[in-house]
């Protein structure tokens, strides 16, 4: 029954379900699912991320 509801796109995939686990140990509060494939985030957690902090340094480094 699963391989049906996989084979018609009712059910997540073996990858799908891997990349939803991803996401949720992932762990920002403010991640909300919007649409298929779409994720939205508020601005002061993504601006608070390692990777942010990284790309601003580069960035101010850049610039001064």
């Amino acid at each position: 029954m699963g391989k049906i509801l996989t084979w018609l796109g009712l059910a997540p995939t073996k990858e799908e379900r891997l990349i939803l686990q991803k996401l949720n140990k992932k762990g920002s509060s403010s991640m909300r699912v919007v649409g298929r494939g779409t994720l939205t985030m508020s601005a002061v957690d993504a601006r608070s991320t390692d990777k942010a902090k990284k790309f601003m340094k580069n960035l101010d480094s850049i610039v001064n």
